[in-house]
């Protein structure tokens, strides 16, 4: 147990429970490797499941209290987050969006939007009171 505050979701789906201890153990590395931001795709890559299910798996983790979800903006030319907004709804109004990179500022045809999940800080906190426990 990583997340202490996975328990209940783990007893509500007991058929989830290896994948939830299987992402919950990717995360907890990424933790203890100082990252926080969770990108779907690679968490896939890591269980070995589509993006589609391990989307719904982070949801889960989202509504235990682990996770937030965000939405990156990022430049189609160079690949640079430009900026991260906490709601979709935000996403028209952060644009357009200056790209030091480019040296231009990015309009909707410019860009593409990727869901990320950033660990809470009281969830990174109480893994690593768990872990050093």
């Amino acid at each position: 147990m990583q997340f202490p505050q996975l328990d209940r979701i783990k007893s509500n789906h007991p058929r989830l429970r290896p994948l939830l201890e299987a992402l919950e153990t990717y995360i907890g590395h990424e933790v203890e490797d100082g990252r926080t931001r969770i990108v779907p795709a690679l968490a896939a890559n890591s269980l070995r499941k589509s993006e589609a299910e391990t989307l719904a798996l982070l949801m889960l983790f989202e509504d235990g209290g682990v996770l937030t979800h965000e939405y990156d903006i990022v430049c189609k030319r160079t690949g640079a987050v430009l900026k991260t907004v906490a709601d979709k709804s935000e996403l028209q109004d952060a644009l357009p969006v200056p790209c030091q990179f480019c040296d231009q500022e990015h309009g909707a045809d410019d860009i593409r939007t990727e869901l990320v999940f950033e660990v809470k800080p009281a969830a990174v906190q109480a893994f690593r009171q768990h872990a050093f426990a």
